[in-house]
């Protein structure tokens, strides 16, 4: 389970962060880059309005940026 940092700064959400990211292991810091990666490609490939990525990708290329982003919500 991941930590739930909270706070009222933004600097200090990034200093823990980066603490807890730094204190990972090698293992541990590649696990999260490869779930970082994967829901990327999910969010990208939800967008109907994005093309299909090509299969070379797959074996570590990187995700363009959306061909048409979705729009926000609105608060």
């Amino acid at each position: 389970m991941r930590p739930v940092f909270k706070s009222r700064y933004k600097a200090d959400l990034d200093e823990q962060q980066r603490r807890y990211y730094w204190s990972l292991t090698p293992h541990e810091r590649l696990a999260l880059a490869v779930r970082l990666n994967q829901q990327a490609r999910m969010i990208y490939a939800v967008n109907p309005a994005n093309p299909p990525l090509p299969t070379a990708t797959i074996d570590g290329g990187r995700v363009l940026k959306s061909a048409a982003p979705l729009p926000r919500r609105g608060r």
